[in-house]
């Protein structure tokens, strides 16, 4: 049995005609979205999984990644970089470190606290990984016509939205 979703197209037919409140006069855009991300999204964990990494882990390197070198924060920094409670930091910390892809030096300002560094084969591996999903992505957006139109517009939009 094949386990392919519905379209995007479908599920707005459908909607138009067994529910056509929900179609009259509202735009495709949010909705569209709400798919993009999903097909994105399915695409990233695939390849986080080829490596080893869930997502939450993924980004906990990108942000020490993107951090100054030697590419350390704080614990609190990071899990306020990446909206998790300091709970679930901890977890990916213990996995992260677990793995070989962070330190956990002293941190030379507190020595009551220790800081996150990415390690050599942390930082090989989340611009290895990076590397790919980017290359995955442009052929997505390959198939759009506008690219950079669409951009600015979703950016625009964004910044409205939160600085509102």
């Amino acid at each position: 049995m094949s386990r392919s979703r519905v379209s995007f197209t479908q599920l707005f037919d459908q909607n138009r005609e067994y529910w056509p409140e929900t179609t009259a006069g509202v735009s495709l855009i949010a909705p569209a979205i709400y798919r993009l991300h999903e097909h994105l999204s399915q695409l990233a964990n695939a390849l986080f999984t080829a490596y080893g990494l869930q997502s939450a882990e993924f980004e906990a390197l990108c942000a020490l990644r993107t951090s100054p070198p030697p590419h350390q924060m704080t614990p609190t920094e990071l899990y306020r970089k990446l909206l998790v409670s300091s709970g679930g930091m901890t977890k990916i910390l213990v996995r992260l470190e677990d793995k070989g892809l962070i330190e956990r030096p002293i941190n030379p300002e507190d020595a009551r606290s220790k800081r996150v560094a990415l390690t050599a084969s942390g930082k090989a591996l989340i611009e290895e990984v990076t590397d790919k999903l980017l290359q995955q992505e442009a052929k997505l957006l390959a198939r759009i016509e506008q690219p950079d139109a669409l951009q600015q517009s979703l950016m625009q939009w964004l910044q409205q939205i939160e600085h509102s």
